[in-house]
Parts: C-alpha cells; sequence; structure tokens
C-alpha cells in the first residue's frame, strides 16, 4: 500500500511553465490561497525554458500570402475564433506585467531577418533561451508571494466530487501519494510534443494533461495538429537539437538528399532562406518536405560553403546548438530529422479558459486553440495571456464554492498507482516510453497515412496489452509506470484523431489526402475515452463558420 497524504488550498495549478506561473501570480493577486505542482524542479521542465521569443499581434500579418502554391486562407487550424481574440487582448497587457514584475523585456519592431513581425525578447536571450530568462525571473516572485510549490509531484488523476472538479492527486518523488483538495483547479500541463523520439520540447512534456483531461471524461479536440520544426541537428547522445532559423538562413546553406537535390526548391520552389523567413511556411510546408526526402534516404543539412562573414554574425545561442554535435559544421554536412514541437489541440476551453467541468480551468498548450498563429501571436504570449485570464475566472467563479468533502471523492489514480505497484513485472517503463515515442514519430509524424496510423494504433494496443508487465517496485519506476501509461491514452487519442481528419490541413498532412478540404472539414475533432470500456472514441465537431476578416 502507498502511504498517502493530503493537503487543501483554494486554487491548485498543476505545470509550472509560463502559463502556470502567471496563473499563480494572478490567483495571488485575487486574494485566493494558491498551490502549484510541478512534476520537476519550478519552471524547468517545461516547454516555456526552452522558447526564446514572444511575438505579439500588430494586423492581420498572415505569411505566406505572396508565396505561389501556399494555402493562406484563414482556417488552416480550425481556430476558435472567439478565444483567439481573447488571447489577443490580454496578451499584450501581460507582456507589460512581465516588465512591471522585473523582466528584462525589449521590444524589436523586425527580428533580424526572421520572423519580420514585431517581437519582445528577454534581454540576454542571443545568448540563452529567452522563456527560460522569464521562468527564472517569475519563480521567487512565485514564491514571495506566498504561493505554495510542490516540486517532484507528478499528478496523473482529476479528483471529482458530485461532478465538479475537487483536486488532483499524484506521487511523490519519494513515493508517497499526494492529494491536493482545491475549490479550483488550473491545467497548465503542456501538450504532448515531448512523447515523440525527436522533439524540441522536453521528453516530460508527454500528453499527461490529456490523459488526465480523458480519463475524467472530458472531451480532446484537434489533438491531430502536431506542429513539426522541420531541423534536428543529431548529438552523439541520440538526441536531436533544434537548429535555430539564423543557421539555417546562412547565405549558401543547403537541405539537401543523399543526391545532392537542393530539397527545399525540389518541393516547393523556394530557397531554405526564403522558406525559413515565414514562420507559417517554415512549421506547415518544410517539415513535411524533409519528412518526405527521408522515406528514400536521408536529409542533409549542407553548410560547408557558407561564407566567413555569416559564421561571424551568428550569436551565441546558436552556436550553443552547433557545439552539441560535436562535429565541425563549417566542414561537414549532417543528416537532420524533423522534430515535433507543439501541438494545437487539447482541452475544449472557452475565452473564460473554462472547461466544460465544473471549477476546472486551462492554459497553455494543453487546450485547443491556444495558439493565435493566423493573427501573428507567438506560443509564449499565447500561454501567458490564457494563465492570466484563466486565474483571474477561476478566482471569480470561486466564491461561495466551500471546500470539497474529502470523503466523498474516488481517487481512480490512487486505485491505478497501487495496482502497478502490486504487479511482479519485468518491463521496464522507461523502454517502454521510448518504444511509444518510436511509434508516434514514425506512425504520427510529419506525413501520416491510414495504413501507418492505423499500423501505429496496433503497435500501441501491443504495447498497452504489456502495461500490467511494468516493474515499478520502486517510487521512480512507479512514476515511469504512471508517465507511460498516460502515453498510450493520449497517443491512441491523437492517432484516432488523426485517422478521422482525412484531409491536409496546414502543418497537418496526409499523403493519401494530400489536399485541404473545407467542405467536409471545416470543423473540428474530437476525442473522448470510455473508462469502463477502455475506448477511444473519435468524432467530427460542428461545421465552423470562418470570420470575412481576421
Amino acid at each position: 500500500m502507498l502511504e498517502k497524504e493530503s493537503m487543501t488550498t483554494d486554487i491548485l495549478i498543476i505545470g509550472s511553465g509560463i502559463a502556470g506561473m502567471i496563473a499563480a501570480i494572478e490567483a495571488r493577486k485575487g486574494g485566493a490561497r494558491v498551490t502549484i505542482a510541478t512534476k520537476g524542479s519550478l519552471g524547468k521542465e517545461a516547454s516555456t525554458a526552452v522558447a526564446r521569443t514572444f511575438r505579439t499581434y500588430h494586423g492581420d500579418e498572415i505569411g505566406g500570402r505572396e508565396v505561389p502554391g501556399y494555402d493562406d486562407e484563414p482556417g488552416k487550424h480550425i481556430e476558435d475564433w472567439a478565444m483567439v481574440h481573447a488571447i489577443i487582448d490580454e496578451a499584450e497587457k501581460q507582456i507589460q506585467n512581465l516588465i512591471k514584475m522585473g523582466v528584462p523585456m525589449v521590444y524589436k519592431s523586425s527580428h533580424a531577418i526572421y520572423e519580420k513581425m514585431p517581437v519582445w525578447r528577454p534581454e540576454g536571450s542571443d545568448n540563452a533561451h529567452g522563456g527560460a530568462i522569464v521562468l527564472d525571473i517569475l519563480a521567487p516572485v512565485v514564491r514571495q508571494m506566498g504561493v505554495e510549490v510542490v516540486e517532484g509531484c507528478q499528478m496523473v488523476n482529476l479528483l471529482k466530487d458530485e461532478g465538479r472538479v475537487a483536486g488532483a492527486s499524484g506521487l511523490r518523488r519519494d513515493g508517497r501519494w499526494l492529494s491536493i483538495y482545491a475549490r479550483a483547479v488550473i491545467l497548465a500541463t503542456g501538450g504532448a510534443a515531448g512523447m515523440s523520439e525527436v522533439a524540441s520540447a522536453p521528453r516530460e512534456i508527454a500528453g499527461n494533461g490529456y490523459a488526465m483531461a480523458l480519463k475524467a471524461g472530458l472531451p480532446l479536440k484537434n489533438v491531430e495538429f502536431n506542429q513539426f520544426y522541420p531541423v534536428g541537428l543529431p548529438t552523439p547522445t541520440g538526441q536531436y537539437v533544434h537548429c535555430a532559423p539564423l543557421t539555417l538562413m546562412m547565405e549558401q546553406a543547403v537541405l539537401k538528399n543523399d543526391k545532392s537535390e537542393d530539397i527545399i526548391k525540389k518541393h516547393f520552389g523556394l530557397s531554405v532562406q526564403d522558406a525559413m523567413a515565414v514562420s507559417s511556411i517554415r512549421f506547415d510546408w518544410l517539415p513535411r518536405g524533409v519528412a518526405l526526402e527521408l522515406e528514400k534516404g536521408k536529409v542533409w543539412l549542407d553548410l560547408t560553403r557558407v561564407p566567413a562573414a555569416e559564421w561571424d554574425k551568428l550569436p551565441e545561442r546558436n552556436w550553443k546548438q552547433i557545439r552539441r554535435t560535436q562535429v565541425d559544421m563549417k566542414k561537414t554536412p549532417l543528416p537532420v530529422m524533423p522534430l515535433s514541437h507543439a501541438f494545437r489541440g487539447g482541452l475544449l476551453v472557452s475565452p473564460r479558459m473554462q472547461t466544460p467541468m465544473q471549477g476546472l480551468y486551462a492554459a497553455g498548450e494543453v487546450t485547443a486553440g491556444w495558439m493565435a498563429g493566423e493573427r501573428g501571436l507567438g506560443n509564449l504570449p499565447s500561454c501567458l495571456a490564457m494563465g492570466a485570464i484563466a486565474a483571474r475566472n477561476a478566482v471569480a467563479d470561486m466564491e461561495g464554492v466551500k471546500s470539497p468533502r474529502q470523503a466523498g471523492v474516488v481517487d481512480d489514480g490512487l486505485e491505478e498507482a497501487q495496482g502497478l505497484a502490486k504487479a511482479k513485472g519485468r518491463t521496464s517503463p522507461v523502454e517502454a516510453g521510448d518504444e511509444i515515442r518510436r511509434v508516434m514519430y514514425r506512425h504520427a509524424g510529419p506525413v501520416k497515412s491510414s495504413t501507418s496510423l492505423q499500423e501505429g494504433l496496433r503497435e500501441l494496443d501491443r504495447l498497452e496489452a504489456g502495461a500490467s508487465e511494468y516493474l515499478c517496485s520502486r517510487a521512480e519506476e512507479l512514476k515511469d509506470g504512471l508517465e507511460t501509461k498516460a502515453m498510450l491514452l493520449a497517443g491512441r487519442a491523437i492517432m484516432k484523431a488523426a485517422l478521422m481528419r482525412t484531409e491536409s490541413r496546414g502543418g497537418f498532412y496526409r499523403r493519401d489526402f494530400p489536399h485541404r478540404n473545407d467542405k467536409e472539414w471545416l470543423r473540428p475533432v474530437l476525442v473522448s475515452y470510455d473508462r469502463a470500456s477502455g475506448e477511444v472514441r473519435a468524432e467530427p465537431g460542428g461545421k465552423l463558420v470562418l470570420p470575412k476578416s481576421l
């Protein structure tokens, strides 16, 4: 039996990226008792920590309009337009809020030779990730404001009381089971980009929030939209490093195949420099071209003809990425792979960031439609805005809500954990998780098809059948076992949604349905989970009406 403990709070925030951090700060300003639970150290395992800039909205600046053949019509990513406008209205206010809290933000009206839209950047972001700089400044603010921080706790289960959220529970690093009872909960766990063999996101961003929502009976929306980045550089450890745009935009840089063909010109009629200059093309087109060429052989990043003056312009942040390869890229081409980067789908939320479950809110990548990409708004400002909106509404709606009746709350997560702990299996859950990542990258990568997705689902079913054989005799193994089971559920949801969407749209590409089909698919895909049967179901949502103008 697991040793159990509990605590109470007003608002529980799960996740400590920028959405979770700003939600904690805003909720404390509103007078609520606030607790943050995070699986690692405060702010250290979040996708925010590997992001750089804060791109805010400055007019209808959709990239790619001037590129022949590129889909520049609105609606590529099935955004919830009411929520997009709510995020845009809040984002600039929260940038100013960061500045007031001591974040040294610098406004750039034009960002170098790429990201031609205006951006905010923390000072020092040429040498380090801008998101990490912000989190390092916010973390002490969170603590000084009296937020209770629970580090090293893998939250796996939402607690419910008569249909309302009652908190959440999970496993502490030392093996104790912790139940945190709350009057409101904000999920800010990130998406599932780390649930892939090759990813720019940390491995910890592996669909845990998606699984928690599904197990609680909540639907997910548009989780088939996994955004990829085209170029990851190999390292001696087997991991891949994000290759920043400025490196790829140096004069004479080229992506080529084994036949030395320029693959970007081959597939899209553009140079890699022109393609990388437009954010939407960078994420929608380029990963697809790299993936298609990888089916025939290797894809190489060749920088051997780049002039010396171009190398001299690269900031230290780019050099850090290059040095991790331990290869002299001035002399040697490197084989590259596209990276799983971010998900656009997730929990259904209103513009108030409220989910269909009373008392439960969500912010950041774990939600659907969180990136207002077609309005020029970047990842970090979107997450920042959503965290603030979620916190304000959680505090306002909490008035009159009593603390949950602990005696009446059933903890399905505890039952799952105890079942794993009692098993006498021999399978390493870490190895099983790595196999899930391989399956997801192979079958739900930048190029998808019915045949491959169905094969991937069969592979996940096989891995699911072996979950009872996980070796979970120690606390660390039990944590890995719980995370791996969550990955299996989230992976099935992602693949079922991708199988349902029989078209290509934005960065979502089906080889067997290569064209956008607004007649049938200008609508979301909704995924649900039947806990009793273990079945994951996908179905189309209602038809959307696009705004007349952005």
